[in-house]
């Protein structure tokens, strides 16, 4: 039976419906963008993480939030998972086209008010609204590839119990069954005995989101990307180059007093016992091993774990 209009309840729920409506109307949304867009005329460059997460995200923000005149944020609302990233992953183009022009736009803008540098360290970026941000930003727009070894990333989703597949996994991750993978091995990951084991999944998710990664840069071949290693945080000189490739001028003592920021740790998340290091590299090469059988080929960016595996 429907809710009588007097009901308060009823007239409660009317009112911010109405509100909503109006917030992300055509003219508000307008002005809205206008407005913060012209009180973040200053912000020079608009830096943006494509990784796969369990990679040391909350660390570099870290970093860049000593940078003078930097704005740096981790997972900021709205983070453009669970629908928005189905959408993406389903072919929904014109739905995450939509929610980004009326959410996610105005709040990176509101957000940059008074900086230089704005740094969002977010693994959707990569996976829901790459292209997006690259047609907002243009030629303002920076990347930083963040990478961490395949085996330690497909360990921690393991040990969390949330990889692909899962009610969590997709919401965050990625849905291995989905049209848009470029690396497809969904009845592999499925069915197979041999390759049905969760940490497989998060193996998959590492390789398909350097393809994911690759295939950005290919259609975006004019905008900055500055490759940086999560083994390389406590690096003096690692850290100096991924700065100096964002145009960040720091002195030696500035960068001595970043690195000794604490790598934060999350073990209280992980729900399930790790796998002995033979299982982990006895699991790694097999799945290789698919891949090669599959025709896939190894991201360059794998050269590095496959010479000094971890």
């Amino acid at each position: 039976m429907p809710w009588p209009q007097n009901f308060p309840v009823y007239a409660q729920l009317q009112q911010a419906f109405n509100m909503q409506a109006l917030k992300y109307s055509a003219p508000v949304v307008a002005l809205a963008r206008w407005w913060y867009s012209f009180r973040t005329r200053g912000v020079e460059q608009w830096v943006f993480v494509a990784t796969t997460g369990r990679s040391g995200t909350l660390t570099l923000v870290d970093l860049f939030s000593q940078v003078p005149h930097c704005v740096a944020l981790h997972e900021p609302y709205p983070v453009m998972h669970d629908h928005l990233l189905h959408s993406a992953s389903y072919r929904d183009t014109a739905s995450v086209e939509q929610f980004y022009r009326k959410r996610k736009a105005i709040n990176i803008r509101r957000s940059a008010v008074g900086a230089k540098t704005y740094l969002e360290a977010n693994h959707l970026f990569i996976k829901s609204f790459g292209d997006q941000a690259a047609s907002d930003f243009g030629d303002r727009l920076r990347v930083i590839h963040l990478i961490r070894d395949p085996a330690s990333v497909a360990h921690s989703i393991y040990q969390l119990q949330d990889q692909p597949g899962t009610i969590e996994g997709n919401r965050w991750w990625l849905d291995y069954k989905a049209p848009t993978n470029l690396i497809p091995l969904a009845d592999e990951l499925e069915n197979h005995p041999n390759y049905s084991h969760p940490y497989y999944k998060g193996l998959w998710y590492w390789f398909e989101i350097e393809a994911r990664v690759q295939h950005w840069r290919e259609r975006w071949p004019s905008l900055p990307v500055i490759t940086f290693h999560t083994e390389d945080f406590s690096s003096h000189q690692a850290v100096r180059r991924l700065f100096a490739g964002l145009n960040i001028v720091l002195s030696d003592q500035q960068i001595e007093s970043m690195i000794t920021v604490r790598r934060h740790q999350r073990a209280h998340q992980k729900r399930q016992a790790p796998l002995s290091m033979a299982d982990r590299q006895a699991m790694t090469n097999a799945f290789l091993g698919l891949l090669e059988q599959r025709g896939f080929s190894l991201p360059k960016t794998y050269q590095r774990y496959a010479d000094d595996p971890v």
